[in-house]
């Protein structure tokens, strides 16, 4: 495993001696404050990200995400937000808050450990706060809801809240900058590819880990996590090539 910040699925808690961040295990359900399950808004955003996980953000309706979310009103997704892309920002936001005070304090650990362009510990700051996120039920819906938002909606323009440097995101609106420019010597349609595809692989090995059946051990889930994070890594430095004349070029049309 990577020695950079110590955050690399050591232990139940991710806690290891350079590192003084509890980060929930990744198995481990987290409970809710049953003050916020209480709150209406917050039961349609829930119930919007899992419904929109499992059938996609197309095929979900809005009518059965508040009747999933126990509301009598069916037009209550739009009464709270507006429309479904208003709910898919309300998901952004309240999931980004909640990740970014983990966010910060990874933050402040790389920064005292002179680790801001070390690649895997960026990519850790933006990537594994997702395992805080799992429900007391043992759902974990984000991932899934990620994938289908980066496959589908983010080549169509649809924005993602931190995409908007503000108060909501500062620490991981700084961590995704300290990546852009480690890996600067590439070209900005390169780097943001890039940056895509990373989250692409990490949310998808999270889904594939989740679904096998039996159940993965807990030591066999965190080597897949860490496997794909250094495949990640290795993928995200490459130096930029020309193309070269390949097999493509037998099967690709010319543009």
């Amino acid at each position: 495993m990577s020695k950079t910040v110590a955050l690399h699925l050591a232990c139940r808690g991710l806690n290891v001696n350079s590192c003084e961040l509890s980060i929930p295990a990744m198995r481990e359900a987290i409970v809710s404050d049953p003050t916020e399950l209480a709150d209406s808004k917050i039961q349609l955003i829930l119930a919007g990200e899992k419904l929109f996980a499992e059938r996609g953000i197309e095929a979900a309706s809005l009518r059965e995400i508040a009747s999933a979310a126990g509301h009598g009103n069916n037009n209550a997704v739009r009464y709270h937000f507006g429309s479904k892309q208003g709910l898919i920002q309300a998901i952004f936001r309240h999931r980004v808050v909640q990740m970014e005070p983990v966010r910060a304090r990874m933050l402040e650990q790389i920064e005292a450990k002179g680790l801001t362009s070390d690649p895997r510990s960026l990519l850790e700051v933006i990537s594994l706060p997702y395992f805080t996120l799992r429900a007391a039920d043992g759902t974990f819906s984000y991932p899934a809801f990620m994938l289908q938002y980066l496959l589908y909606h983010r080549p169509r323009g649809v924005r993602h809240t931190a995409d908007e440097a503000g108060a909501l995101s500062p620490a991981l609106n700084r961590a995704q900058e300290l990546l852009r420019a480690r890996i600067g010597y590439l070209d900005p349609d390169t780097v943001d590819r890039r940056i895509l595809q990373s989250m692409l692989t990490f949310v998808t090995a999270v889904i594939g880990a989740e679904n096998v059946v039996p159940r993965l051990s807990e030591a066999t889930y965190r080597s897949v996590i860490d496997d794909t994070l250094a495949q990640i890594v290795a993928s995200l430095v490459l130096q930029q090539h020309k193309p070269q004349a390949n097999l493509l070029d037998c099967i690709l049309p010319e543009s």
